[in-house]
Protein backbone atom coordinates (compact mmCIF):
# COMPACT_ATOMS: atom_id res chain seq x y z
CA UNK A 1 0.00 0.00 0.00
CA UNK A 2 1.38 3.39 -1.00
CA UNK A 3 2.33 5.81 1.79
CA UNK A 4 1.10 9.41 1.80
CA UNK A 5 3.81 12.06 2.01
CA UNK A 6 3.51 15.67 3.16
CA UNK A 7 7.18 16.47 2.50
CA UNK A 8 9.35 15.58 -0.49
CA UNK A 9 13.09 15.85 0.12
CA UNK A 10 16.33 13.87 0.25
CA UNK A 11 17.70 13.83 3.77
CA UNK A 12 21.16 12.35 3.16
CA UNK A 13 23.36 11.42 0.21
CA UNK A 14 26.12 8.87 0.02
CA UNK A 15 29.40 10.49 -1.02
CA UNK A 16 29.37 8.93 -4.53
CA UNK A 17 25.58 8.86 -5.00
CA UNK A 18 24.35 10.74 -8.09
CA UNK A 19 20.60 9.96 -8.29
CA UNK A 20 18.03 9.15 -5.60
CA UNK A 21 14.40 8.25 -6.08
CA UNK A 22 11.70 9.49 -3.72
CA UNK A 23 10.15 7.50 -2.23
CA UNK A 24 12.46 4.50 -2.24
CA UNK A 25 11.12 1.01 -2.72
CA UNK A 26 7.91 1.71 -4.60
CA UNK A 27 5.14 4.18 -5.26
CA UNK A 28 4.19 7.03 -2.98
CA UNK A 29 1.14 9.30 -2.78
CA UNK A 30 2.00 12.98 -2.40
CA UNK A 31 -0.50 15.28 -0.74
CA UNK A 32 -1.39 18.59 -2.37
CA UNK A 33 0.12 21.42 -0.33
CA UNK A 34 3.22 19.37 0.49
CA UNK A 35 6.64 20.98 0.66
CA UNK A 36 9.21 20.04 -1.97
CA UNK A 37 12.69 20.87 -0.66
CA UNK A 38 15.51 20.89 -3.20
CA UNK A 39 18.95 21.60 -1.77
CA UNK A 40 21.76 23.44 -3.59
CA UNK A 41 23.41 21.16 -6.15
CA UNK A 42 20.19 19.16 -6.71
CA UNK A 43 17.32 19.12 -9.20
CA UNK A 44 14.05 17.24 -8.62
CA UNK A 45 12.13 15.71 -11.54
CA UNK A 46 8.53 14.55 -11.05
CA UNK A 47 7.71 11.49 -13.20
CA UNK A 48 4.47 9.61 -13.79
CA UNK A 49 3.91 6.79 -16.25
CA UNK A 50 7.41 7.18 -17.66
CA UNK A 51 6.84 10.84 -18.58
CA UNK A 52 8.38 13.94 -16.97
CA UNK A 53 5.71 16.15 -15.43
CA UNK A 54 7.81 18.98 -13.99
CA UNK A 55 11.20 19.99 -12.64
CA UNK A 56 12.13 21.82 -9.44
CA UNK A 57 15.35 23.79 -9.01
CA UNK A 58 16.96 24.44 -5.58
CA UNK A 59 14.60 26.04 -3.09
CA UNK A 60 11.44 25.32 -1.06
CA UNK A 61 8.30 24.77 -3.16
CA UNK A 62 4.67 24.29 -2.09
CA UNK A 63 2.64 21.91 -4.25
CA UNK A 64 -0.43 23.93 -5.18
CA UNK A 65 -2.06 24.56 -8.52
CA UNK A 66 -1.84 28.31 -7.84
CA UNK A 67 1.95 28.59 -7.79
CA UNK A 68 2.89 25.63 -10.02
CA UNK A 69 1.14 26.07 -13.40
CA UNK A 70 2.03 22.68 -14.84
CA UNK A 71 0.49 20.98 -11.81
CA UNK A 72 -2.98 22.17 -12.86
CA UNK A 73 -2.87 20.33 -16.19
CA UNK A 74 -1.37 17.30 -14.52
CA UNK A 75 -4.06 17.07 -11.83
CA UNK A 76 -6.81 17.49 -14.43
CA UNK A 77 -5.27 14.66 -16.43
CA UNK A 78 -4.72 12.12 -13.63
CA UNK A 79 -7.32 13.20 -11.09
CA UNK A 80 -7.13 12.68 -7.35
CA UNK A 81 -7.34 9.43 -5.40
CA UNK A 82 -10.14 10.82 -3.24
CA UNK A 83 -7.75 12.05 -0.53
CA UNK A 84 -6.44 15.16 -2.30
CA UNK A 85 -3.24 13.25 -3.19
CA UNK A 86 -1.58 12.13 -6.39
CA UNK A 87 0.96 9.42 -7.17
CA UNK A 88 4.37 10.20 -8.65
CA UNK A 89 8.01 9.19 -8.58
CA UNK A 90 10.44 11.99 -7.84
CA UNK A 91 14.07 11.64 -8.99
CA UNK A 92 16.63 13.89 -7.31
CA UNK A 93 19.72 14.41 -9.46
CA UNK A 94 22.99 15.90 -8.25
CA UNK A 95 24.09 18.74 -10.53
CA UNK A 96 27.56 19.22 -9.03
CA UNK A 97 30.83 18.33 -10.81
CA UNK A 98 31.73 14.65 -11.19
CA UNK A 99 35.43 13.83 -11.61
CA UNK A 100 35.99 10.50 -13.36
CA UNK A 101 39.16 8.57 -14.09
CA UNK A 102 39.51 7.17 -17.59
CA UNK A 103 41.97 5.00 -19.50
CA UNK A 104 42.01 3.04 -22.75
CA UNK A 105 41.24 -0.66 -22.37
CA UNK A 106 42.27 -1.15 -26.02
CA UNK A 107 43.92 1.28 -28.47
CA UNK A 108 41.89 4.06 -30.05
CA UNK A 109 42.34 4.07 -33.83
CA UNK A 110 42.84 7.61 -35.14
CA UNK A 111 42.48 7.90 -38.90
CA UNK A 112 44.70 10.35 -40.84
CA UNK A 113 44.45 9.19 -44.48
CA UNK A 114 46.65 12.03 -45.78
CA UNK A 115 49.58 10.97 -43.54
CA UNK A 116 51.25 7.53 -43.72
CA UNK A 117 50.36 4.86 -42.68
CA UNK A 118 46.79 6.17 -42.72
CA UNK A 119 46.01 5.69 -39.03
CA UNK A 120 47.60 5.52 -35.58
CA UNK A 121 46.85 3.44 -32.51
CA UNK A 122 46.60 5.74 -29.48
CA UNK A 123 46.50 4.92 -25.76
CA UNK A 124 45.72 7.33 -22.96
CA UNK A 125 44.67 7.87 -19.37
CA UNK A 126 43.71 10.72 -17.07
CA UNK A 127 40.56 12.36 -15.73
CA UNK A 128 37.57 14.27 -17.02
CA UNK A 129 34.95 16.34 -15.20
CA UNK A 130 31.26 16.36 -16.12
CA UNK A 131 27.95 17.39 -14.57
CA UNK A 132 24.27 16.91 -15.32
CA UNK A 133 22.65 19.95 -16.98
CA UNK A 134 19.43 18.37 -18.32
CA UNK A 135 18.33 16.01 -15.52
CA UNK A 136 15.53 14.28 -17.46
CA UNK A 137 17.76 13.56 -20.47
CA UNK A 138 20.55 12.49 -18.11
CA UNK A 139 18.27 10.04 -16.26
CA UNK A 140 17.18 8.48 -19.54
CA UNK A 141 20.68 8.26 -21.04
CA UNK A 142 22.17 6.76 -17.89
CA UNK A 143 19.22 4.37 -17.30
CA UNK A 144 18.92 5.91 -13.83
CA UNK A 145 15.32 4.94 -13.04
CA UNK A 146 16.36 3.25 -9.81
CA UNK A 147 16.22 3.92 -6.09
CA UNK A 148 19.89 4.89 -6.10
CA UNK A 149 22.56 5.40 -8.76
CA UNK A 150 26.23 5.58 -7.78
CA UNK A 151 29.16 7.24 -9.53
CA UNK A 152 30.67 3.90 -10.60
CA UNK A 153 27.46 3.00 -12.43
CA UNK A 154 27.59 6.32 -14.30
CA UNK A 155 31.24 5.69 -15.15
CA UNK A 156 30.47 2.24 -16.56
CA UNK A 157 28.08 3.83 -19.05
CA UNK A 158 30.20 6.89 -19.86
CA UNK A 159 33.62 5.25 -20.35
CA UNK A 160 32.79 3.24 -23.52
CA UNK A 161 30.89 6.23 -24.92
CA UNK A 162 33.89 8.48 -24.32
CA UNK A 163 36.16 6.04 -26.17
CA UNK A 164 33.90 6.13 -29.23
CA UNK A 165 33.54 9.92 -29.03
CA UNK A 166 37.31 10.40 -28.80
CA UNK A 167 37.98 8.09 -31.74
CA UNK A 168 35.59 10.06 -33.95
CA UNK A 169 36.66 13.52 -32.84
CA UNK A 170 40.40 12.80 -32.84
CA UNK A 171 40.12 11.48 -36.39
CA UNK A 172 38.31 14.67 -37.40
CA UNK A 173 41.01 16.71 -35.67
CA UNK A 174 43.87 14.75 -37.26
CA UNK A 175 42.42 15.29 -40.73
CA UNK A 176 41.66 18.98 -40.15
CA UNK A 177 45.10 19.72 -38.68
CA UNK A 178 47.01 17.32 -41.00
CA UNK A 179 48.40 15.38 -38.05
CA UNK A 180 50.38 12.17 -38.34
CA UNK A 181 51.75 9.79 -35.68
CA UNK A 182 54.50 12.15 -34.49
CA UNK A 183 52.16 15.13 -34.20
CA UNK A 184 49.52 13.13 -32.34
CA UNK A 185 52.22 12.07 -29.87
CA UNK A 186 53.28 15.66 -29.11
CA UNK A 187 49.94 17.47 -29.49
CA UNK A 188 48.41 16.31 -26.20
CA UNK A 189 47.85 19.66 -24.39
CA UNK A 190 46.27 21.36 -27.39
CA UNK A 191 44.21 18.24 -28.12
CA UNK A 192 42.74 18.36 -24.60
CA UNK A 193 41.68 21.98 -25.05
CA UNK A 194 40.18 21.33 -28.49
CA UNK A 195 38.41 18.15 -27.42
CA UNK A 196 36.39 19.96 -24.75
CA UNK A 197 34.68 21.95 -27.49
CA UNK A 198 34.48 19.07 -29.96
CA UNK A 199 33.02 16.61 -27.45
CA UNK A 200 30.46 18.96 -25.89
CA UNK A 201 27.88 18.26 -28.59
CA UNK A 202 28.12 14.55 -27.79
CA UNK A 203 27.69 15.21 -24.05
CA UNK A 204 24.69 17.46 -24.81
CA UNK A 205 22.98 14.37 -26.22
CA UNK A 206 23.16 12.67 -22.80
CA UNK A 207 22.15 15.77 -20.82
CA UNK A 208 25.61 16.61 -19.51
CA UNK A 209 28.25 19.34 -19.63
CA UNK A 210 31.92 18.50 -20.15
CA UNK A 211 33.58 20.81 -17.61
CA UNK A 212 37.22 19.77 -17.93
CA UNK A 213 39.30 17.22 -19.82
CA UNK A 214 42.80 16.10 -18.87
CA UNK A 215 43.70 12.95 -20.80
CA UNK A 216 47.35 12.18 -21.60
CA UNK A 217 47.72 10.59 -25.03
CA UNK A 218 50.57 8.54 -26.51
CA UNK A 219 51.20 6.23 -29.43
CA UNK A 220 50.70 2.53 -28.73
CA UNK A 221 54.17 0.85 -28.61
CA UNK A 222 53.13 -1.30 -31.59
CA UNK A 223 50.99 1.29 -33.35
CA UNK A 224 52.17 0.39 -36.87
CA UNK A 225 51.52 -3.31 -36.33
CA UNK A 226 48.07 -2.64 -34.86
CA UNK A 227 46.88 -0.39 -37.69
CA UNK A 228 48.38 -2.48 -40.49
CA UNK A 229 46.68 -5.55 -39.05
CA UNK A 230 43.43 -3.59 -39.38
CA UNK A 231 44.04 -2.87 -43.06
CA UNK A 232 45.55 0.62 -43.04
CA UNK A 233 48.40 1.10 -45.53
CA UNK A 234 50.33 -2.03 -46.49
CA UNK A 235 48.85 -4.99 -44.67
CA UNK A 236 50.96 -6.64 -42.01
CA UNK A 237 50.75 -9.99 -43.82
CA UNK A 238 52.15 -8.42 -46.99
CA UNK A 239 54.91 -6.79 -44.98
CA UNK A 240 55.89 -10.16 -43.52
CA UNK A 241 55.89 -11.73 -46.98
CA UNK A 242 58.09 -8.93 -48.35
CA UNK A 243 60.51 -9.36 -45.44
CA UNK A 244 60.67 -13.10 -46.16
CA UNK A 245 61.56 -12.46 -49.81
CA UNK A 246 64.27 -9.96 -48.82
CA UNK A 247 65.75 -12.52 -46.45
CA UNK A 248 65.61 -15.21 -49.17
CA UNK A 249 67.28 -12.88 -51.69
CA UNK A 250 70.16 -12.29 -49.29
CA UNK A 251 70.59 -15.97 -48.50
CA UNK A 252 73.12 -17.77 -50.83
CA UNK A 253 71.32 -21.09 -50.28
CA UNK A 254 67.94 -19.60 -51.12
CA UNK A 255 67.47 -21.41 -54.45
CA UNK A 256 69.16 -18.81 -56.68
CA UNK A 257 67.54 -15.73 -55.16
CA UNK A 258 70.89 -14.65 -53.75
CA UNK A 259 72.47 -14.70 -57.22
CA UNK A 260 69.83 -12.58 -58.99
CA UNK A 261 69.43 -10.17 -56.05
CA UNK A 262 66.20 -8.43 -55.21
CA UNK A 263 65.86 -6.05 -58.10
CA UNK A 264 63.10 -6.06 -60.70
CA UNK A 265 63.01 -9.89 -60.90
CA UNK A 266 62.85 -10.14 -57.13
CA UNK A 267 60.00 -7.64 -56.97
CA UNK A 268 58.13 -9.54 -59.67
CA UNK A 269 58.63 -12.80 -57.79
CA UNK A 270 57.41 -11.19 -54.59
CA UNK A 271 54.28 -9.87 -56.34
CA UNK A 272 53.61 -13.31 -57.84
CA UNK A 273 53.98 -14.90 -54.42
CA UNK A 274 51.60 -12.37 -52.90
CA UNK A 275 49.03 -13.05 -55.64
CA UNK A 276 49.29 -16.79 -55.01
CA UNK A 277 48.88 -16.25 -51.30
CA UNK A 278 45.83 -14.06 -51.94
CA UNK A 279 44.23 -16.74 -54.10
CA UNK A 280 44.90 -19.40 -51.49
CA UNK A 281 43.41 -17.21 -48.78
CA UNK A 282 40.27 -16.66 -50.87
CA UNK A 283 39.92 -20.41 -51.45
CA UNK A 284 40.41 -21.14 -47.77
CA UNK A 285 38.26 -18.26 -46.55
CA UNK A 286 35.08 -20.31 -45.76
CA UNK A 287 37.09 -22.62 -43.51
CA UNK A 288 39.22 -19.91 -41.95
CA UNK A 289 36.54 -17.26 -41.50
CA UNK A 290 35.65 -18.14 -37.88
CA UNK A 291 39.32 -17.89 -36.83
CA UNK A 292 39.89 -14.69 -38.81
CA UNK A 293 36.83 -13.08 -37.31
CA UNK A 294 38.31 -12.97 -33.82
CA UNK A 295 42.01 -12.02 -34.10
CA UNK A 296 44.03 -11.07 -31.06
CA UNK A 297 43.70 -7.38 -30.31
CA UNK A 298 40.13 -6.94 -31.55
CA UNK A 299 39.02 -3.50 -30.25
CA UNK A 300 36.29 -3.35 -27.62
CA UNK A 301 34.51 -0.77 -29.81
CA UNK A 302 34.91 -0.54 -33.59
CA UNK A 303 33.62 1.20 -36.68
CA UNK A 304 31.73 -0.66 -39.45
CA UNK A 305 34.92 -0.48 -41.55
CA UNK A 306 36.94 -2.14 -38.78
CA UNK A 307 34.27 -4.80 -38.27
CA UNK A 308 34.24 -5.41 -42.03
CA UNK A 309 38.02 -5.92 -41.98
CA UNK A 310 37.69 -8.48 -39.19
CA UNK A 311 34.79 -10.27 -40.90
CA UNK A 312 36.50 -10.04 -44.32
CA UNK A 313 33.41 -8.55 -45.96
CA UNK A 314 32.53 -5.17 -47.47
CA UNK A 315 31.67 -2.30 -45.13
CA UNK A 316 28.27 -2.04 -46.84
CA UNK A 317 27.49 -5.62 -45.75
CA UNK A 318 28.16 -4.69 -42.12
CA UNK A 319 25.94 -1.60 -42.31
CA UNK A 320 23.19 -3.69 -43.95
CA UNK A 321 23.39 -6.25 -41.13
CA UNK A 322 23.07 -3.43 -38.57
CA UNK A 323 20.07 -1.85 -40.28
CA UNK A 324 18.35 -5.23 -40.62
CA UNK A 325 18.80 -5.81 -36.89
CA UNK A 326 21.06 -8.86 -37.24
CA UNK A 327 24.14 -7.09 -35.84
CA UNK A 328 23.60 -4.92 -32.79
CA UNK A 329 25.26 -1.50 -32.85
CA UNK A 330 24.86 1.89 -31.20
CA UNK A 331 24.30 4.95 -33.36
CA UNK A 332 26.04 8.09 -32.09
CA UNK A 333 25.23 11.06 -34.26
CA UNK A 334 25.45 9.75 -37.83
CA UNK A 335 27.99 7.02 -37.07
CA UNK A 336 27.52 3.38 -36.00
CA UNK A 337 29.75 1.82 -33.36
CA UNK A 338 29.89 -1.93 -32.70
CA UNK A 339 31.05 -3.58 -29.50
CA UNK A 340 33.31 -6.62 -29.49
CA UNK A 341 30.60 -8.54 -27.60
CA UNK A 342 27.99 -7.68 -30.23
CA UNK A 343 30.29 -8.86 -33.03
CA UNK A 344 30.97 -12.14 -31.23
CA UNK A 345 27.21 -12.64 -30.67
CA UNK A 346 26.59 -11.99 -34.38
CA UNK A 347 29.16 -14.62 -35.35
CA UNK A 348 27.73 -17.12 -32.90
CA UNK A 349 24.36 -16.74 -34.63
Amino acid sequence: MARIFDRVAIETWLRDEMVQKFPRGGLGDIRMGSQVIVNPGETAVFVRGGEPMGTFEPGRHTLTTENIPWLTDWIEKIGFSGKNVFTADVYFVKTTDMTLKWGTSSPIIIEHPQRSPGASAIVGNGTYVVKAKDPWRFINAMDAFRDSVRLQQIKQRLDPMLGVMMQDKLSELAIAKNLGPAQLQSFSKDINDLLVGLLQEEFDAVGMTLVDFNIRLALHPKSLEVVTNMGYGTSYVQKQQADAFVEAAQNPSGGGMGEIGFGAMGMAAMQSFQNQQGQQQQQQQPQQAPQAAQPAGTPDVMTPAQAAQILQVAEEDVVAAIEEGDLKARKIGRAYRISKAALEAFLAG
